[in-house]
């Protein structure tokens, strides 16, 4: 089994501080995410860390240096930024890249929303292709109704949609994601856990109170804990609680709890 820690797990501080504290817990396989401050030793702190041990992930808008930036692939981009991540990617022989579904705001048109994040997917996966990098899309979550933006692919309907759509589009299973999902039964969301093995770049997991996407750490009472045997071992899994401004000690027994869980 390969559990990678995310770094948005321990936002706030440096990269080399979050790695640092991964390296001296045992934790070397991380998936670089947000969180960390922005920083001219980012660069230099993750290729320092890589030739100790340490194997990398990137996912979305992960933060790589000072041009790091975030963006919203639901709206037409600026293809050399992504040109440029990925040949930085490529550089560090990283072979997987994750992205959110995108969003739109209140007032636009989903459909028209939902052909662009398509066009770009497809975009972005030459892009990867080219650099041997593995391309895979997050399943999303439900804002609130009055809410000024909602996700794409936040429903089983439009995820089953765009599997159809994009077949050689991989899909990140994040199950804290799927707990927000509205009128989807217990089954129909672990049914997303049964996709082909080739289908899922990763899984994301953490809790939440079924309202909110807010990280909270895995417990015994987190609701996929039942469930956990159906979660294939074979794919990565990558663990996004945050647990920002806990001690170091609380960060380790997150780590064992979920490996233990799971191995």
């Amino acid at each position: 089994m390969e559990l990678y820690f995310s770094t948005s797990a321990y936002g706030g501080v440096s990269t080399r501080q979050i790695l640092t504290m991964f390296w001296e817990l045992g934790i070397k396989q991380v998936e670089l995410a947000i969180g960390p401050r922005c920083d001219r030793d980012a660069v230099k702190a993750i290729k320092e860390f890589q030739q100790k041990g340490m194997t990398y992930r990137a996912h979305h808008a992960f933060v790589w240096g000072e041009t790091h930036k975030s963006f919203n692939l639901a709206q037409p981009q600026e293809w050399s930024y992504f040109e440029c991540m990925m040949d930085w990617l490529g550089d560090l022989k990283v072979t997987a890249y994750s992205v959110h579904g995108g969003d739109f705001h209140r007032g636009q048109e989903r459909e028209k929303a939902y052909n662009q994040f398509k066009e770009n997917v497809e975009h972005l996966q030459q892009i990867c292709e080219k650099r041997g990098i593995v391309l895979g899309v997050e399943t999303m979550y439900p804002t609130p109704p009055n809410s000024w933006n909602y996700y794409l692919l936040d429903n089983s309907w439009e995820l089953t949609e765009f599997c159809e759509d994009l077949p050689e589009i991989k899909i990140v299973v994040d199950l804290a994601h799927i707990n927000i999902w509205r009128n989807q039964s217990l089954s129909e969301k672990l049914e997303w856990l049964k996709l082909p093995s080739e289908r899922i770049l990763e899984i994301h997991i953490s809790d939440n109170d079924g309202k909110r996407d807010i990280h909270s750490p895995i417990t015994d009472s987190t609701w996929w804990i039942p469930y956990a045997a159906e979660i294939p071992r074979a794919i990565p899994i990558v663990v996004e609680s945050r647990l920002n401004r806990f001690p170091p000690s609380i960060v380790k027994e997150q780590y064992l709890y979920t490996h233990n869980l799971l191995s």
